[in-house]
């Protein structure tokens, strides 16, 4: 609150009488006077001082998630239903995504659902409809088998790829530059274990033609990992165990006499996407790591929580990892 006009009209009244005083008084009196004002100057400044530093730790305590929300101070419903509080009293490893935005989503490929197929382009809807379930198997391979997601095997990723298409891509995977795929892929981070409960999934595909002998299958899912913690009992935020990954992938089916017969298959085109509540370090290599393992802000301002378990929530403008 804002003190000033009246403060500054008992500060004239008191000016003026104290001049009138002063000019009466002995000089003891003056001392005595000037005194007084001193510690009522002092009371004044000790009490801005207070105002002043409870200020600052709110303000400490907000933006380190104490209050139960994202550096955005207005609560928010996503598409995917009302937002929960992502606080908890302990965590039960059976079910880590309980008191998430995630926690009635469907356990791993069942969350890939599939578009309603139609004729597009040159294709016909048994043609889409093929296609769209080989996007679907690609996604399932890409970000929740094990074999790429914890063994850090490419093959069942690579495989589905066109051979011209594969070929940039194995030079990225085991030896130190696998953050160039990780648009593509999902892998853990070595020192980590994931629980043995399936990942959430959520979100869309859609189906659209493309350059002549294309067909361009536009995928947008958020996967949400649960990791293992040996101190279950302290985790107060389920958010310390989940990780986010929002992947927009554009894959490409080419085929036709405008394509190289190397080049006839699954392409991945335009990528984007984030992860969230992770540790920055490991996101940094290309690995997926829980945020308890580091210490690291990953929260953008301005972007509330739940926004990013939404696929049709905009992508932030920045990264919450330092640069």
């Amino acid at each position: 609150m804002d003190h000033s006009p009246s403060g500054a009209r008992a500060e004239f009244g008191d000016s003026e009488w104290d001049s009138r005083v002063e000019r009466a008084a002995t000089a003891d009196v003056r001392r005595m006077l000037r005194t007084a004002r001193r510690r009522q100057r002092e009371r004044w400044l000790v009490g801005a001082i207070v105002l002043v530093a409870a200020g600052l730790v709110a303000v400490l305590l907000f933006q380190i998630g104490v209050f139960g929300a994202s550096n955005s101070a207005t609560p928010r419903t996503t598409s995917n239903g009302t937002a929960e509080p992502v606080t908890a009293q302990g965590l039960d490893p059976n079910h880590p995504f309980a008191r998430s935005p995630a926690a009635n989503w469907p356990d791993g490929a069942d969350g890939i659902k599939l578009p309603t197929p139609h004729p597009v382009g040159n294709y016909t809807a048994q043609q889409v409809a093929i296609a769209t379930q080989q996007v679907r198997d690609v996604l399932t391979v890409s970000r929740l088998d094990r074999r790429v997601l914890v063994d850090h095997n490419p093959e069942p990723f690579l495989d589905a790829l066109a051979p011209d298409a594969r070929r940039p891509l194995e030079p990225l995977f085991g030896n130190g530059h696998e953050a160039g795929v990780q648009s593509l892929v999902s892998m853990t981070a070595a020192n980590t274990q994931l629980l043995p409960v399936a990942p959430k999934v959520s979100g869309t595909m859609s189906v659209a033609a493309g350059a002549p002998g294309e067909l361009v299958v536009h995928t947008n899912y958020v996967f949400v990992y649960a990791f293992h913690t040996d101190n279950p009992d302290k985790i107060v935020d389920v958010m310390d165990v989940l990780v986010v990954v929002r992947a927009d992938v554009d894959y490409i089916f080419r085929t036709g006499d405008y394509w190289a017969k190397s080049s006839w298959g699954w392409w991945y085109g335009k990528t984007g996407g984030y992860a969230y509540s992770i540790a920055c370090d490991a996101y940094r290599q290309g690995f997926l790591a829980p945020a308890f393992t580091e210490r690291t802000q990953t929260e953008v301002s301005g972007q509330d929580r739940t926004a990013y378990f939404d696929p049709s929530s905009p992508l932030p403008s920045a990264s919450g990892c330092p640069s």
